[in-house]
């Protein structure tokens, strides 16, 4: 050989570039969503414990699970209001 790379070679890596270009692109959005939701998720957990940690002076407490924590993420400080109110409707 002349010191070139064979072609074999560089067929290889185009179609290796493609194929991770066609990954990224069909796998971009559903990972985005889905860290989106995580984000949120953690958010509203670190608010409710944050408002259990004030709220326990006063007797005043939600519970922590996923359910609460995600409706507090994704709504903030309303879904914390009507948190309040549903546990004071139902208690």
């Amino acid at each position: 050989m002349n010191g070139f790379p064979e072609w074999n070679i560089i067929a290889a890596v185009v179609f290796g570039v493609v194929v991770l270009y066609i990954t990224w692109r069909l796998f971009y959005r559903p990972l985005r969503l889905v860290f989106t939701v995580l984000l949120h998720l953690l958010l509203g957990g670190a608010l409710l414990y944050l408002y259990n940690l004030v709220g326990t002076h006063w007797g005043l407490t939600i519970g922590l699970n996923v359910i609460s924590a995600l409706i507090v993420g994704i709504m903030g400080l309303p879904g914390l209001a009507m948190l309040i109110g549903l546990q004071y409707i139902f208690s």
